[in-house]
């Protein structure tokens, strides 16, 4: 066996709390990020990008569990990590700004999640293109977030 703090096997426990997600099954999915952060945590420090993007995970299904104040926390430590250790323009900072501004959206900050989905979609063209899928997805977020709130 290749042990819990084996990349691959660390991979492999991220994918299938990915799949929980999209499935809407939340409670597990956290369990499985957080297991995963743990030992990420243990195995390469706090700010390695695979730790930050476990956490990232669990603070989407601690968000999906309607658990909105904690996801923010999270989220806004992960997303301040992110931006230090990869740059705010990068990909899975941008993803974590996005998941920032839905958990503030389910939190009620209506204004602050619209700002923060606002400065994804900039980040996002700038860095990937206007056409790329990540951007259309964050301006599609946007345009629901903004229809929903008039």
């Amino acid at each position: 066996t290749l042990g819990e703090d084996h990349p691959a096997t660390l991979s492999t426990l991220n994918s299938v709390a990915c799949a929980l997600i999209r499935q809407e099954r939340y409670s597990q999915a956290e369990v499985l990020f957080r297991n995963c952060w743990e030992v990420q945590k243990k195995a390469f420090g706090e700010d390695h990008p695979r730790t930050l993007i476990a956490l990232n995970g669990m603070a989407v299904a601690v968000d999906g569990q309607g658990n909105h104040d904690k996801a923010v926390e999270l989220l806004q430590g992960c997303w301040e990590d992110m931006k230090k250790k990869l740059g705010e323009e990068h990909p899975h900072s941008l993803e974590c700004l996005y998941d920032l501004a839905n958990a503030l959206k389910n939190q009620g900050n209506h204004s602050k999640a619209e700002k923060l989905q606002r400065d994804c979609c900039e980040l996002s063209e700038k860095k990937l293109g206007i056409n790329h899928p990540e951007t259309l997805k964050y301006k599609k977020h946007l345009d629901i977030m903004i229809t929903n709130t008039n």
